[in-house]
């Protein structure tokens, strides 16, 4: 018989009771602390090497958006990108992207008073502006013309992206970031799934672009 110690039978029914709870307690602690932890990043180390410039190109593009106009710099509102048009004053990447919309669906504009036609643009804000922006403005090397040779999207570099017209410095380095995440593009019409890139830009890009010599014209 158990000796009971002094104590009454509830005394040793609590007793007892709260033996129990401590061993399920530990064992619960045991069992928690033994599990396996799913690790944030992925073990194979070969991932970190997609994950890394995809990183880098994410902070490029932020440090360039927060980048103000030097001064004499300016805009095209139909080749600026996302990002460039957001370097405006006032202008959030909401309204940089309506922008950018509207020139895809209406054509490029031919006027600096047409950008009051985009929601969230009216008359005062196209004056506020109007020294910022410049719709003849080409980049350093010119716009490619109908008589160049088509450029090869597997090779080209950024600056030659960007004399594609309506490929700003943002967009340039978003197709570079895809062809590296892809290894290589297997037709120009892969340029459409790239953020940026819709049926307008492409129209006006189709003749101009190549991959490994397969041009981008008519099928």
């Amino acid at each position: 018989m158990a000796p009971d110690w002094g104590m009454t039978p509830e005394e040793r029914r609590t007793v007892l009771i709260t033996a129990v709870v401590l061993l399920l307690a530990s064992t619960v602690r045991l069992a928690w602390e033994s599990r396996p932890v799913t690790p944030l990043l992925p073990p194979d180390s070969s991932a970190y090497a997609e994950l890394i410039p995809a990183t880098d190109s994410l902070l490029a593009l932020e440090e360039r958006r927060r980048t103000p106009l030097a001064p004499g710099e300016r805009v095209d509102p139909n080749r600026a990108d996302e990002v460039e048009l957001s370097r405006l004053p006032g202008v959030g990447p909401a309204l940089a992207r309506r922008i950018m919309d509207d020139r895809e669906q209406r054509g490029p504009f031919r006027r600096l008073d047409e950008l009051a036609r985009v929601p969230g643009v009216g008359p005062a804000t196209v004056h506020r502006l109007e020294s910022l922006l410049d719709l003849d403005n080409p980049p350093p090397g010119g716009i490619r013309g109908d008589t160049a040779e088509p450029l090869d999207l597997n090779r080209a570099d950024e600056v030659e992206l960007e004399r594609l017209p309506g490929i700003g410095p943002a967009l340039a380095e978003r197709i570079l970031a895809e062809r590296r995440r892809r290894g290589r593009f297997e037709a120009p019409e892969d340029l459409l799934e790239i953020s940026g890139v819709g049926p307008i830009t492409w129209e006006r890009l189709r003749p101009l672009v190549t991959v490994d010599g397969a041009h981008g014209g008519p099928h």
